[in-house]
């Protein structure tokens, strides 16, 4: 993939050795983005939630990291990915792009490679939670075809996919 400026840019599955790519991501975060994918303020990633991020059961989840290819050292600009439910059927997806990455198409890129995936994978639907005042995230829903339930009592917005034919 080719970033919107240009700068190449690789997709690939999350590696368990990943862990300082994911530390350092973190670090640049803001508080707004923090909030926003992690739904409160969040000082650190601890090593439970580096292992939970970094160490994926591929059985039922699938996991993709977009790479800055243009710099010397591996530098994660977002990740994507969907948590297959139980059944098999379903899974919810979460998104987290770098600050200075938003806008330029990789959370859609890797979603959509995310989705692409569950969908061969024999997955029905995918649901995501979304706060209200995350426009950015709304919009990418509804570009790449999310039906939207408003709950304005939480705050939350529940993106909805359905595959095989029926995409909101």
């Amino acid at each position: 993939m080719v970033g919107v400026d240009g700068r190449p840019i690789f997709i690939r599955p999350v590696k368990p050795d990943d862990a300082p790519l994911f530390t350092a991501l973190f670090k640049t975060l803001s508080p707004t983005t923090i909030y926003y994918r992690f739904f409160g303020a969040l000082k650190e990633l601890n090593p439970e939630m580096l292992a939970r991020f970094t160490q994926i059961d591929y059985d039922r989840e699938i996991a993709l990291v977009a790479i800055d290819e243009a710099s010397q050292t591996d530098n994660i600009l977002g990740v994507a990915r969907i948590i297959g439910d139980p059944d098999g059927k379903t899974g919810e997806f979460a998104v987290l792009v770098g600050d200075a990455w938003q806008g330029k198409g990789i959370g859609s890129n890797l979603l959509e490679k995310c989705l692409s995936i569950a969908e061969k994978q024999g997955f029905k639907s995918v649901h995501g939670i979304v706060l209200q005042e995350n426009r950015n995230m709304l919009a990418l829903g509804k570009k790449l075809g999310f039906g939207t339930k408003s709950d304005p009592d939480s705050g939350e917005n529940e993106l909805t996919t359905h595959f095989g034919g029926n995409r909101t």
